[in-house]
């Protein structure tokens, strides 16, 4: 179920801020500028979501002083 709500979320982060963009186009009429920015916005935030989500799941457990084992 983490996992899951982690993707869930990352997918939100990519997908909001190109959404609110697009709204605030509408708004002001400024064609589809504000879409891009937060298209790109998004891509960039959601994939460096993913690179931490991922280094996350692939670190070595640490052990109760805070220092890697090995």
């Amino acid at each position: 179920m983490e996992l899951a709500s982690r993707i869930t979320a990352v997918c939100l982060e990519m997908v909001l801020p190109a959404l609110l963009g697009y709204w605030i186009d509408q708004r002001l009429g400024t064609k589809i500028v504000l879409t891009l920015v937060g298209g790109v916005l998004g891509i960039v935030g959601g994939m460096m979501s993913l690179v931490r989500m991922t280094r996350s799941l692939t670190r070595p457990p640490k052990d109760h002083n805070g220092s890697d084992e090995r």
